[in-house]
């Protein structure tokens, strides 16, 4: 059954707001939307019959009304419409939006939405890229390994001696740079050194052959020993250790990393958002081989199949008759918090095996792939960090097969 105006317009606005309140608040959401609403209505009529209210008083899902004489527009006009309301929130946000606002609106949506807006000439991902270029030439930016991972260890150095003195900061850099370095090679070429104990040397060392390495491995790197510093400090108590480091960065900085695929939000985000997410890119990638309806009933399933040895799975459930709504089609239970980390890691390494199991082994392989390209590199390092091991997976299914 196609999709009326009303109903595409009113899936794109919900899932921005709840992107743009979630890295801002419910308030600044409306604003700036409204604002952009309001700007444009003088350009689209159609925009006339959109109204966002304050969210802080309204249920979400009532929080936008879209008066049905949207619908006698044309599809076409709908697609410009929306393709430059999108511009225009993030360009009315500027530092607050991040490299990460367009993505984890697609994120957001479903497959079915996503298709339908592209082939009505919204595509995100270009989007997506238009905001990098655009950013990249209004900050004169030339990003640089060397500089990328100088500037971001000196930062921490400055910082963790401040926060927690100079005998602990140097302690914590040596650690997470020795404990990566095998795995990543760019951490070969950073160097802590104590300066109390060399004279004239530099706190923090990056030799310029780290150049030569792909900048996305870089990234990869830097998120790794982020979210590994976070989730130390997190153990003792100091539970803002990523927002208040991040005070100490400025617009540039940050742009930067955030290019090379680093995403300090991802590494706060609780356990609700991680699971809805790892549910969604799942149903995503089983939806290019089948329907919606049956990755949600196969997904469903499983959670079912294995609530006796994985309790929590008890607290999340895929509303089928709603899926096009994204992530908010997901509902996992504040409860859920009350379970370990490494638990949770564990059920979502069960799930992910099982599918790979029932798909053989051209799809298994094919699927896992799919999966870790569609979840993104920051939420991947994310669900490591809970225990899952893609990597095992992967060689549980060669040997097996």
């Amino acid at each position: 059954m196609p999709l009326n105006n009303k109903e595409l317009v009113e899936c794109i606005l919900k899932s921005t707001l709840n992107v743009v309140g979630r890295r801002t608040s419910d308030a600044y959401a409306d604003f700036v939307i409204n604002n952009s609403l309001k700007k444009l209505a003088k350009k689209y009529d159609l925009f006339k019959f959109v109204e966002i209210k304050k969210t802080e008083y309204n249920e979400f899902f009532d929080a936008i009304n879209i008066k049905p004489e949207i619908n006698g527009f044309e599809i076409n006009l709908i697609g410009k419409a929306i393709k430059e309301l999108m511009q225009n929130i993030v360009h009315s946000m500027g530092k607050n939006v991040g490299y990460y606002f367009i993505r984890e609106i697609k994120e957001s949506l479903s497959l079915e939405y996503d298709k339908i807006i592209k082939e009505i000439g919204v595509d995100l991902e270009l989007l997506q890229y238009q905001y990098i270029l655009e950013r990249k030439e209004a900050l004169n930016i030339e990003i640089q390994n060397d500089d990328v991972l100088g500037h971001l260890f000196m930062s921490l150095f400055e910082f963790l001696d401040k926060e927690i003195g100079r005998d602990s900061a140097y302690k914590n850099l040596r650690e997470v740079v020795s404990r990566f370095q095998i795995e990543y090679d760019c951490l070969n070429y950073v160097k802590v050194n104590d300066v109390r104990a060399i004279i004239g040397a530099e706190s923090i060392v990056v030799n310029d052959e780290v150049n030569k390495i792909e900048s996305a491995s870089v990234g990869a790197a830097i998120q790794k020993c982020m979210q590994e510093l976070n989730n130390n400090f997190v153990e003792k108590g100091y539970v803002s250790f990523i927002e208040k480091f991040r005070e100490v960065l400025n617009e540039e900085y940050i742009f930067k990393i955030e290019s090379i695929g680093v995403d300090l939000d991802v590494i706060q985000y609780n356990h609700v958002l991680v699971i809805k997410h790892v549910i969604k890119a799942l149903i995503d990638v089983l939806s290019d081989r089948s329907s919606e309806t049956n990755s949600v009933l196969m997904i469903n399933n499983l959670l079912r199949k294995f609530e006796s040895n994985f309790l929590y799975f008890g607290l999340i459930d895929i509303d089928i008759t709603n899926i096009t709504d994204g992530l908010n089609a997901i509902h996992v239970s504040e409860e859920i918090k009350a379970y370990r980390t490494s638990e949770i890691g564990r059920g979502l390494q069960k799930i992910i095996e099982e599918i790979t199991k029932e798909l053989g082994e051209d799809g298994g392989k094919r699927f896992l792939e799919y999966f870790k390209k569609r979840l993104g590199s920051a939420y991947i390092l994310k669900i490591e960090g809970m225990g899952v091991n893609l990597h095992m997976i992967e060689l549980r299914r060669d040997f097996l097969l």
